[in-house]
């Protein structure tokens, strides 16, 4: 097997008649794209994949959610890989969560859970022979959103990463330095942290900009107006969990992402790539909304750099109809890898089903691109009387009650301001036909049971060691000391009415659903 391992650079590019025998058309691309859908059906299993990165001799690795990292071959010689080598697995050292990673000449440094580690191929294999800790002591639990992201090394020489934040864990571990929902930089001996940045809630990725400006990705929610690209300024805080940070000012995102929701991974195309007219272009993966499998996409932005620091910031669709992505790198072939994750669990966690695959996007001339719609796939010609009825009825049942839309103000349900841009007019029908049929992991309910016998039922929005903070319906916050706790239960039913649309007759619902998608118009009409 190993002489027929090809590094990049040494494979043959592939040709027309084998891209288009793996072309996955239901996708759809807005440039000269190939998209194929790699044949990888020997070596490690391939179960929802969350990273890929470029290693040594420019293989591309991988890494599970499940905890196994390999690297990507072509053993065939056709020009694409068709095989998984294990490198290593977390798991084994009992970790769990390899949300992020990166190499630094032969050493791969995973950012997991309860650890930052290091995994060292020390004789050329392409399997990790010795592994140790870079970075341990994470203030971690076990719920399952505990992720360490964002891992990438500025010129400094020191390495910069997230962990998520734990403003929805009412089980929090004790986080006394406020590490969690925090940017950190460490040393280059992994001995020195520094809370760099403050107010972060869920960034997947970060990546330095070439003239020396930290980018990072943050999601939409609890303190976020929309999908943001930020800057990292020392000392700055950015918006999310206030009240951990004694509430400071925040700092306003660079740009607010549009070509789909949850980002989830960027890469910059290298200087020397074409890829259809692209080169030094930000390249951003998106997730699409939790549970809706068939959504996703690739976006790209072109940044430059004003003379007084500030950035301009163009934003194109890259692809759509690629569901589920969870990370995107460039390859030393030039073309775009793609980490399809594929359905998990309520939580993002592995479901027994295998799961998953990935993606290349190749520089394909002959390739016609959609043409691109200028026009909101939402967008309709709607009476202001209708929007006025619909923002009436919006009222009438108690939905601003729970629910506000100027994308600032936390209630006990998320903020609707871009409700539009989230889900379609039929997908918006049915989260408010059957709320409980798909709940943002951010938005689970809780019970707490007081040892007194009193129960509070809650979404959490912040805890620590000494109390967990739970907003109650009336969107009244409360301070429950953990001395004074019985139990702690997740409810997986949506707070939300089931019945909201009951007696309301067909106008009326489209009424209402114009109005919503209208929050969405309105934003982008600012």
């Amino acid at each position: 097997m190993a002489a027929c391992q090809n590094r990049p650079e040494e494979q043959e590019k592939p040709d027309r008649a084998v891209l288009e025998k793996h072309l996955d058309n239901n996708v759809q691309v807005y440039g000269s794209y190939a998209v194929v859908k790699l044949p990888i059906r020997t070596g490690a299993r391939i179960w929802n994949p969350v990273q890929i990165v470029r290693g040594p001799e420019d293989v591309m690795y991988a890494a599970n959610h499940t905890g196994e990292i390999y690297s990507l071959l072509d053993t065939d010689g056709d020009g694409l890989e068709d095989h998984a080598e294990l490198f290593c697995d977390v798991r084994k050292d009992g970790l769990r969560a390899p949300a992020s990673m990166i190499f630094k000449g032969q050493d791969l440094y995973v950012g997991t859970a309860q650890e930052v580690r290091i995994y060292t191929d020390q004789d050329g294999d392409r399997k990790a022979d010795v592994s140790r800790t870079f970075l341990g002591n994470l203030p971690h639990s076990e719920h399952p959103y505990e992720w360490t992201s964002g891992l990438t090394f500025g010129p400094d020489e020191h390495l910069y990463l997230v962990l998520t934040t734990d403003s929805w864990n009412a089980g929090a571990s004790p986080d006394p330095e406020g590490w969690r929902g925090a940017l950190l930089r460490i040393s280059p001996d992994g001995k020195k942290v520094e809370r760099y940045a403050t107010g972060l809630r869920s960034v997947p990725a970060m990546i330095f900009h070439e003239a020396g400006d930290l980018l990072f990705l943050d999601n939409q929610g609890g303190g976020n107006p929309g999908e943001e690209l930020n800057i990292a300024v020392k000392g700055r805080f950015y918006g999310h969990n206030p009240a951990k940070y004694d509430d400071p000012p925040v700092t306003e995102p660079l740009y607010v992402l549009r070509t789909e929701v949850a980002p989830a991974g960027m890469a910059f195309n290298p200087a020397g790539n074409d890829f259809d007219g692209t080169t030094g272009d930000l390249f951003v993966a998106f997730y699409g909304p939790g549970e809706r499998w068939e959504r996703g996409a690739i976006g790209r932005l072109r940044l430059q750099r004003q003379p007084d620091g500030h950035f301009q910031v163009e934003e194109f669709p890259v692809a759509s109809r690629i569901p589920k992505i969870s990370d995107l790198e460039f390859g030393a072939n030039g073309d775009l890898y793609v980490a399809h994750v594929g359905k998990t669990d309520y939580w993002y966690q592995s479901v027994e089903e295998v799961e998953g695959a990935f993606y290349r996007l190749v520089d394909a001339p002959w390739v016609q691109p959609t043409p691109i719609d200028t026009t909101s796939l939402e967008s309709m010609m709607v009476s202001e009387g209708a929007l006025a009825q619909g923002q009436q009825l919006f009222a009438e049942r108690a939905c601003s009650a729970c629910h506000a839309v100027d994308g600032k103000t936390e209630l006990l349900g998320p903020n609707l301001k871009d409700i539009g841009h989230i889900y379609t007019r039929e997908e918006l029908l049915e989260e408010i036909k059957e709320p409980s049929k798909r709940i943002k992991p951010s938005m689970t309910a809780t019970r707490i049971t007081y040892k007194n016998g009193e129960v509070l039922l809650g979404r959490v929005v912040g805890a620590d060691q000494d109390k967990v903070r739970l907003m109650i319906i009336g969107n009244r916050i409360v301070d429950i000391p953990r001395g004074e706790v019985q139990t702690e239960e997740p409810v997986m039913e949506s707070l939300m009415y089931e019945k909201l649309l009951e007696g309301m007759s067909e106008e009326d619902i489209n009424a209402l659903l114009s109005y919503l998608v209208s929050l969405q118009q309105a934003n982008e009409r600012l």
